[in-house]
């Protein structure tokens, strides 16, 4: 024998004498080994296609059916309370973000700052649908002893 024949005998015998020796040491365990059996069915059904079957595109559905629209508001002060259509919607911080808006269905509407300390500011828009009106508002501080006007009310109806 040579001696690379010498060594890699002594090499094998080593490890499983030490496989056995850990074998023997480590908890036992049962092991058990069953075969996988796959079946092919090709052209009868195939697991990554969806549930609609072999058609090309699958349920149609309506891509934004109610038209949206929004109103962005970068008005100062951030504090001021926020009311559309006379009902109370938020602060002026909530709209004024990149993807911040007040969403509105298309149509008229009437939007009002109101902080107190500061002039009532009072707008009617018309938001187009699918689009985002921007309000820039700098609303004014009230001399000593003038008081803020009040927010309409909502009209029933």
């Amino acid at each position: 024998m040579s001696a690379v024949t010498k060594r890699v005998v002594i090499f094998t015998v080593g490890l499983t004498t030490l496989g056995a020796i850990s074998a023997s040491a480590a908890p036992r365990h049962a092991v058990v080994v069953a075969p996988r059996i796959v079946v092919h069915r090709p052209l009868l059904y195939d697991p990554f296609w969806g549930p609609w079957g072999p058609y090309a595109y699958g349920y149609p559905y309506a891509y934004n059916v109610y038209p949206q629209a929004g109103i962005r508001t970068e008005v100062t002060p951030k504090d001021a309370a926020v009311y559309l259509d006379g009902y109370y919607a938020g602060r002026v911080s909530d709209f004024d973000g990149a993807f911040h808006r007040l969403h509105v269905a298309p149509g008229g509407h009437t939007i009002t700052f109101y902080l107190d300390g500061f002039r009532t500011v009072t707008q009617d828009v018309y938001v187009r649908p699918d689009s985002t009106v921007k309000m820039n508002e700098n609303m004014e501080r009230l001399a000593p002893g003038q008081t803020s006007a009040p927010v309409q009310t909502p009209t029933a109806g």
